[in-house]
């Protein structure tokens, strides 16, 4: 499963809307381990406007779980109608977020 945290530099969880994120941190997780993928620069992030989730379904389309520290009520119900699944941590780094995360998805990775 690829999961796509959405960053403010690689390593601090955004603490904006998802579409904020000035980068995405994609990791895979199997269930037990997560390994750490791709970073994808944001292509709307110089925008004064935050990337809609149809946007950043372009370039994170690939990534089933999208995290971060806040994101728009229609947006998550967008992503849960499109088979994603939206993620809402409380950790402000990537690293803490991966435990978080772990505990969230329990049971739903084979």
């Amino acid at each position: 499963m690829k999961i796509a945290f959405g960053t403010k530099d690689g390593i601090h969880i955004n603490d904006e809307h998802f579409g904020h994120s000035e980068i995405y941190v994609v990791y895979d997780y199997d269930g037990n381990e997560f390994k750490k993928i791709e970073e994808i620069k944001n292509p709307y992030a110089e925008t004064h406007l935050h990337a809609k989730a149809e946007e950043i379904k372009e370039f994170l389309g690939h990534c089933k779980v999208w995290v971060g520290n806040s994101m728009g009520k229609c947006s998550m119900i967008k992503l849960d109608k499109w088979g994603y699944k939206p993620l809402i941590v409380e950790s402000k780094t990537v690293e803490d977020a991966l435990e978080e995360v772990r505990y969230m998805l329990a049971g739903e990775v084979e």
